[in-house]
């Protein structure tokens, strides 16, 4: 008994030590953690003034927000605090800057779940964070939050700490601070706000993205009644104010704050992820963001863009998106917000991305192949093409320029849903179980695609086969030292000849295709077309133009609920496209696109080609040319044009056999002497039609040689021999 004692009196006195110990340890950790650490009350007096946030263009000039509004906590209502209060921090008034109540329950909760999801910050702490501290997530870093919210607290009142949260905070769409805020979505001052607009406010602070008020409506709507909710619970209004809250619809009346609205907004999405700090503290961040935007481009395509909506009767909605091939940046956002951030029907204009791309890089297709253009019955699926009529058989180039959508499914029947979004997935794609059928090859993905996603595929046809998102900024500094710098992957994704033959038909596309308005432009330009029609109407809901240079990739989509059949994507579409190339060109033409040495340029037999076959010919009045992956070359056809051989007999040289070669065959040069022939050499597999030279250095003087060639043709087996030739060599 004495014993157990003891040990139990031993045990206590080392738990004792132990916890003595580690508070000991805590208490000094967080000395040295903190003490060098002060509230800097100048940086949030500076707050009232402007944002340190610096971000510049392609020219080096400044990419500027809105104008700063300030707004006096007197002057909001008691239902725009509270509403705030009671989404973010419901003690905010009795807490001393650390809630420690709501500390200890993200604790249980954390340790229930078994991870970190929950936390605990008050509006004191977040203000801390945003404008005090840096974006560590440390232990010392969090220490030093806690003693600086501890000064904030003895320093300022809860209305003037609630004042500099409420005008520092970020509510998207480039809008800082709830007068900003205000002024954007609702058109009107912060002190004019309805309770229900102070809740829809509050509601997009914890993730600005996900609570979009002008395109995740739903979400946001949401997310207003729990706050609703919330201030009813906690007894700031009434059940009927309730009511009448929830029953009020969302109301906007959007009104740009500045030229820049919207490039601002995904300029600071980006650098959020580059940084890994909130948009809200990217505000007072001292950080320089470094991109390519080009502002007179945009203000130019903003123009345009105006003047086009405006002289059409149904206004559609236009955007435009350009994007620096050999950076990989984007230089131009133009437009509705809503297209530029939303997943479109893409329609043709994903057929070399779903459809040929793929085909051409698993050898099922060249831009010579003839496909059949019928009335097709595929299990109940019955496509048709745009113009209601059949072409009979076409070539894959005539298909693509022409954009007719039988041969596509046919095609994508061949090579399988699976390795076409295995493909396409590469290019940044993506798909449902629900698309695992042929209709995708005219465009009908369940997710849709945006705009910089399809711009990404098609730049990475103008840069060989290689791949890499675009993005918006190309390096953020802080105090003149880089902390970001965004770099190409260029990840192939494609053969280079698939790249290319995707190219040079989508050349045809823009010289007598659906997007022949570019014709006449001095330099290469590939372009694809695609319209969403409305089933059983001549209107449509969507046309789009996909154009690229070797320099630069154009996206340009014109939307509406029902659009007349001339807006379509080889009409409006392209034609602004056109624009765009002149205004960024001008006299300076991009240069061409270059041929590599994976594609070959191959003369193939006319007669044969009528009948529906290719094979390669030598003869120059039965041919015609066109492009061929090497690893997709036809064969020739089985007959040989005579191939005669000359043989010179120089004096003190050895005798000269020259005669005529071409690809697919074997030549064997023979020699005949005492009726005896001899094998002097074979030459075969060669890339090239040529004139080939042979010497015989085996030759013995004063002696009579005969010479011939026997040509022999692998795929059938059959033989030719060439004339001889009698000589007698020199003494």
């Amino acid at each position: 008994m004495k014993k157990a004692k003891l040990i139990l009196k031993i045990t206590l006195i080392v738990l004792f030590a132990l916890c003595s110990a580690l508070i000991v340890s805590g208490i000094g950790f967080y000395y040295f953690s903190t003490k060098s650490i002060a509230l800097d009350t100048q940086k949030l007096e500076e707050t009232k003034l402007s944002s340190t946030l610096q971000i510049f263009d392609s020219s080096g000039n400044q990419i500027k927000p809105a104008s700063e509004n300030y707004v006096s906590i007197k002057k909001l209502s008691a239902n725009t605090k509270n509403a705030f209060v009671c989404a973010e921090d419901k003690r905010f008034y009795t807490h001393r800057g650390l809630d420690y109540i709501r500390i200890g329950g993200a604790i249980l909760s954390n340790l229930k779940s078994r991870s970190f999801s929950q936390g605990a910050s008050t509006i004191s702490q977040q203000l801390v964070k945003n404008t005090q501290l840096s974006s560590e997530k440390t232990i010392s870093r969090k220490l030093k939050e806690f003693k600086l919210t501890k000064q904030l607290e003895k320093q300022y009142s809860k209305n003037q700490i609630l004042e500099f949260y409420l005008n520092n905070i970020y509510f998207g769409n480039g809008a800082y601070g709830i007068e900003n805020a205000s002024l954007h979505y609702f058109g009107k001052s912060a002190t004019k706000l309805t309770l229900a607009e102070s809740a829809l406010l509050a509601a997009t602070i914890n993730a600005p993205s996900f609570y979009d008020i002008e395109n995740k409506q739903q979400n946001a709507l949401e997310r207003r009644n729990l706050i609703l909710d919330l201030m009813q619970k906690y007894g700031k209004i009434s059940k009927e104010e309730l009511a009448s809250a929830k029953a009020e619809p969302i109301t906007l009346n959007l009104t740009k704050l500045s030229n820049n609205d919207y490039v601002f907004d995904e300029i600071i999405k980006e650098a959020s992820k580059a940084t890994n700090l909130t948009e809200t503290m990217l505000k007072n961040s001292n950080l320089k963001i470094y991109t390519q935007i080009n502002q007179n481009l945009q203000t130019q395509i903003s123009k345009l863009i105006k003047q086009t909506s405006t002289s059409l009767d149904q206004s559609p909605q236009i955007a435009c998106l350009v994007i620096d091939n050999k950076f990989n940046k984007i230089i131009s956002i133009s437009g509705s917000k809503q297209l530029l951030q939303s997943n479109i029907s893409p329609g043709s204009a994903v057929k070399p991305v779903l459809v040929y791309a793929p085909a051409i890089e698993e050898n099922i297709i060249s831009p010579a192949t003839k496909i059949l253009d019928e009335k097709i019955n595929i299990s109940g699926y019955t496509p048709e093409n745009a113009d209601k009529t059949y072409h009979g058989y076409v070539s894959v180039r005539e298909a693509l320029s022409k954009s007719l959508n039988i041969p596509s499914v046919k095609i994508l029947q061949e090579l399988g849903t699976d390795k076409s979004q295995n493909f396409a997935k590469k290019l940044g794609f993506t798909f449902s179980e629900n698309d695992n059928n042929l209709a995708t090859a005219l465009g009908a993905i369940s997710n849709g695609v945006s705009l910089k996603t399809l711009a990404d595929a098609y730049s990475s046809f103008a840069n060989g086969g290689k791949f890499t998102p675009s993005s918006l900024i190309t390096k953020i500094t802080k105090n003149d030292k880089t902390i970001f710098e965004s770099k190409s992957q260029n990840i192939q994704v494609m053969k280079d000849s698939t790249a290319y033959l995707i190219t040079d038909m989508l050349k045809t596309t823009a010289h007598s295709g659906t997007a022949k308005r570019l014709k006449n432009l001095p330099y290469d330009i590939a372009s694809k077309t695609g319209t969403v029609g409305i089933p059983n109407s001549k209107n449509n809901l969507s046309a789009i133009n996909v154009s690229y240079t070797t320099n630069h990739t154009i996206v340009c989509l014109f939307a509406g609920k029902n659009m007349p059949e001339n807006i379509n994507g080889g009409t409006y579409p392209t034609i602004i496209t056109k624009d765009i190339c002149d205004k960024l060109y001008g006299k300076n033409k991009p240069a061409n696109f270059k041929k590599p040495n994976s594609v070959k340029t191959k003369a193939i037999s006319k007669t044969d080609y009528s009948l529906g076959k290719i094979s390669l010919t030598n003869n120059p009045s039965d041919s015609i040319t066109e492009l061929f992956s090497s690893t997709n070359l036809p064969q020739y056809k089985n007959s040989f044009l005579p191939t005669k051989l000359e043989v010179f007999n120089f004096e003190n040289q050895p005798p000269i056999l020259c005669f005529f070669t071409s690809p697919n065959l074997t030549y064997q040069i023979i020699r005949k002497e005492n009726d005896k022939e001899v094998l002097l050499a074979t030459i075969e597999n060669l890339d090239d039609s040529k004139i080939t030279k042979f010497e015989d250095k085996t030759v013995k003087n004063s002696q009579i040689y005969e010479y011939f060639v026997k040509i022999c043709e692998k795929s059938s087996n059959l033989t030719h021999q060439t004339n001889s030739v009698k000589l007698k060599t020199f003494d």
